[in-house]
C-alpha cells in the first residue's frame, strides 16, 4: 500500500501478469483440446495483458493525477475487497445454483405426483 512500491510492482507485473495469463488460460481450461495450444496462450495474454493495461494505464494514472497519490491506497484496498468478494462468490454461487436446482426438481416431482394421485381419486 505504499505508493512508491506499488508503482514498481505494477511496473514488475506488466511482464508477469500476461505470462501468467497465457499460462493459466490453456492449463486451467479444456479448450486445448478444441483449439491450438498457442491460440490458447496468445488468448490468455490478450485477456491478462488487457485487463493489467485497463488497470496500469487508465484507472492508476487518473486516480493518482486527481489525488495527488493519496487515492492510490484507497483504490489498492478496493481491489483487494472486491478480488476476496468475487472469489468467494465463484465458489458459493454455482452451490447455490446447484441447491436451487435440486430444490426446484423436487418440488416439480412432488408437484406431479401430487396431481397423479388427485387424479386417480377423481
Amino acid at each position: 500500500k505504499v505508493p512508491a512500491v506499488n508503482h514498481a510492482n505494477d511496473l514488475l507485473q506488466t511482464f508477469v501478469r500476461p505470462a501468467a495469463g497465457a499460462v493459466l488460460f490453456p492449463s486451467n481450461t479444456q479448450v486445448v483440446a478444441y483449439l491450438h495450444p498457442v491460440l490458447a496462450m496468445i488468448a490468455g495474454l490478450l485477456v491478462a495483458g488487457g485487463v493489467h493495461a485497463a488497470k496500469s494505464a487508465a484507472i492508476r494514472p487518473v486516480v493518482t493525477a486527481t489525488t495527488g497519490g493519496a487515492g492510490n491506497v484507497v483504490l489498492s484496498l478496493a481491489e483487494d475487497i472486491l478480488a476476496a468478494v468475487l472469489s468467494i462468490l465463484s465458489v458459493v454461487i454455482p452451490v447455490v445454483i446447484a441447491a436451487l436446482i435440486i430444490v426446484i426438481t423436487a418440488f416439480v416431482v412432488w408437484w406431479l405426483w401430487r396431481r397423479a394421485n388427485a387424479e386417480r381419486a377423481a
